[in-house]
């Protein structure tokens, strides 16, 4: 699990959100109102449009809403387990309501990684 990156706003524009995510060098944002948790923006999914097109999209435009949440004390295999459920590459951590970071596809394959290498150790 990574550390909550920072948010964007729905009605933010597409453009500055792409910009943020490069520069910060995340592959997703959470889409937060009012601290409501909205959905997440894919900086795949921005990267696709081009242009004008991007310059004129709001967040709430591209973002994939209701991703799958879980608390922090859920092991890894159940938020596998979300994450195949919800077809998501990634599941908001959320402590009684507070956004605490997200586990994505990335932190998985670190996750498997780390088990094959310590199974080898062992053999």
């Amino acid at each position: 699990m990574r550390a909550l990156p920072s948010s964007v706003l729905p009605d933010e524009a597409a453009a500055p959100a792409l910009q943020r995510m490069r520069s910060e060098g995340v592959a997703l944002l959470p889409v937060l109102d009012y601290g409501e948790l909205l959905g997440l923006v894919y900086e795949r999914d921005l990267a696709r449009l081009r242009g004008e097109l991007l310059g004129r999209r709001l967040v709430r435009d591209v973002m994939r809403g209701d991703p799958p949440v879980a608390p922090p004390w859920r092991s890894v295999d159940a938020v596998l387990r979300l994450m195949l459920t919800h077809r998501s590459e990634a599941v908001v951590i959320s402590d009684r309501g507070h956004l605490v970071g997200l586990f994505t596809l990335d932190d998985a394959a670190r996750r498997c990684g780390a088990l094959l290498d310590a199974a080898a150790l062992r053999h």
